[in-house]
C-alpha cells in the first residue's frame, strides 16, 4: 500500500505595490520636511547658543566682542606687570598666585565691562543715536587701514577678531561715544572752580600742565648699524659733553655751543613739517613731543623736574645729551588748560557715576551663557 505523502502548499508571499498612492507620497514628503525643518533647527541653535557669551536686557554679548575686551583686559594687565615676553605671558596666565587663577579673573573682569558696554549701547539705542552710513564708512576706511598691515592670519592673532567683527565693534564704540556726549552734554553741569582751587590742582603736578623752550646737544651712543661704540669712544663723546656744558655755563650763546657739538642733521624747510630748529624744542611732558623732536624720555623727565636756567648731561642707552632749559610756562601762562582738564576729570567722574547707578538696575542684570563662557580658556 502506497504510503501516501501529504505536501503542505508554500504560500507565496504577495509582492509588495510598487506604486504609492498620492495620499502616500504627500505622508512621506510631510515626514522628509519635518525631519529636515527639525535637523535645520537644532544646527541653527547649536550654532546660534555658540554665538554669545551672555545676555544684557535681551542684548546679546557677542562672543567676537567678548574675546577682543577680553584681550583688551589681558594686554593692560601684562602692561601693568611689566611682561614682555611671550614666556613671561604663558607663565603669568597660567600660574595659580594667592588662591586666584589670574586669567579666571581677567575673565570675570572682562564680562563686568561687557556689561558696562551693553548697558551703554543699550541706552545709545534708546536715546536714538544708531549707526548710520556715516560711521560705518569711517569705521570700514580704518578698518582698511588696519587690514593693509596683516595677513588675515596675523589680524586675527592680533585683535582676536575678524576685520568685519571688528568693525563691528569699532561701530559699536562710536556709538557709545556719541551717547556719552550728549548724555554730559544734557546733564553735566561744569562747577566755576576759583582761582586758588585751579592753583591747587596745578601745584599737584605742575608738568602735567607746562610747556618748555629747551636748547640741546645730541651725542650718539651708537653707530649707523645701532651697534653701541666703544667704551673708549662713549668717553670721548663724554668729554666732549663736558666741553659743551662748560661753555653754556660760562655764557657762551647755546646756538654756537650747539652748532659746534651736536650730531643732529639740519633738516631742510622742505622736509621738516614741524618747523624744527637745530638742536631747538618747545616740549610738553608727553610722548608726542618725543616722536616730534626724536628725543628720548629721560630727557624730558629732567626738563621737567627741573627750572629755567638749568643746564646739565641726560645720559640715556642711546644718547649722551648736553641740554640747557630757556623757558618754562607758569600758572598764570596754563590756568585754563588747568580748567578745561578739571571739568574734563570732573565730568568723566560723574559719567561714571551715572554707569554705575545703571548697573546696579534689575534689568541690567547679566545672564551668562555658562557653556560658550567655561569653553573660553587660555590655551
Amino acid at each position: 500500500m502506497d504510503k501516501a505523502i501529504s505536501i503542505k502548499k508554500v504560500k507565496t508571499p504577495q509582492k509588495k505595490k510598487l506604486i504609492r498612492t498620492e495620499r502616500e507620497k504627500k505622508i512621506t514628503r510631510l515626514i522628509v520636511t519635518v525631519i529636515l525643518v527639525i535637523a535645520a533647527i537644532l544646527v541653527y541653535y547649536l550654532i546660534d547658543s555658540g554665538s554669545y557669551v551672555a545676555t544684557v536686557n535681551g542684548y546679546r554679548i557677542s562672543k567676537p566682542l567678548y574675546q577682543f575686551l577680553l584681550h583688551q583686559q589681558m594686554s593692560a594687565t601684562e602692561y601693568e606687570e611689566g611682561l614682555t615676553t611671550q614666556e613671561e605671558k604663558d607663565k603669568f596666565w597660567t600660574t595659580i598666585a594667592d588662591g586666584q587663577d589670574p586669567y579666571e579673573t581677567a575673565k570675570r573682569e572682562a564680562l563686568n565691562y561687557s556689561k558696562e558696554f551693553m548697558i551703554q549701547y543699550i541706552k545709545a539705542q534708546e536715546s536714538g543715536i544708531k549707526i548710520d552710513a556715516a560711521t560705518k564708512q569711517q569705521v570700514e576706511s580704518i578698518i582698511s587701514s588696519l587690514r593693509s598691515q596683516f595677513t588675515d592670519k596675523q589680524f586675527k592673532e592680533t585683535y582676536k577678531v575678524t576685520p568685519s567683527e571688528l568693525q563691528r565693534i569699532y561701530e559699536m564704540f562710536s556709538v557709545i561715544d556719541k551717547f556719552k556726549t550728549k548724555y554730559i552734554e544734557e546733564n553735566f553741569k561744569p562747577e566755576d572752580y576759583t582761582d586758588e582751587q585751579l592753583k591747587a590742582e596745578y601745584d599737584k603736578e605742575p608738568k602735567l600742565y607746562d610747556s618748555a623752550d629747551i636748547g640741546y646737544i645730541t651725542l650718539s651712543k651708537r653707530n649707523e648699524n645701532g651697534e653701541l661704540l666703544s667704551e673708549v669712544e662713549i668717553e670721548k663723546k663724554k668729554l666732549k659733553a663736558q666741553e659743551a656744558l662748560s661753555k653754556i655755563k660760562n655764557g657762551e650763546p647755546i646756538d654756537n655751543v650747539i652748532a659746534e657739538y651736536t650730531e643732529d642733521k639740519p633738516t631742510s624747510s622742505e622736509t621738516d613739517t614741524n618747523n624744527n630748529s637745530l638742536g631747538k624744542a618747545s616740549v610738553k611732558y608727553s610722548q608726542d613731543s618725543m616722536f616730534q623732536y626724536y628725543l628720548e624720555w629721560d630727557l624730558l623727565e629732567w626738563v621737567f623736574d627741573n627750572k629755567p636756567g638749568d643746564a646739565d648731561i641726560v645720559e640715556t642707552d642711546y644718547h649722551i645729551y648736553v641740554v640747557k632749559i630757556e623757558d618754562r610756562t607758569g600758572f598764570e601762562d596754563v590756568k585754563e588748560t588747568v580748567k578745561d582738564s578739571m571739568v574734563k576729570n570732573a565730568s568723566e567722574e560723574f559719567y561714571n557715576s551715572a554707569l554705575e547707578s545703571w548697573g546696579l538696575e534689575s534689568k541690567y542684570n547679566i545672564i551668562k551663557n555658562e557653556r560658550v563662557y567655561d569653553s573660553i580658556s587660555y590655551k
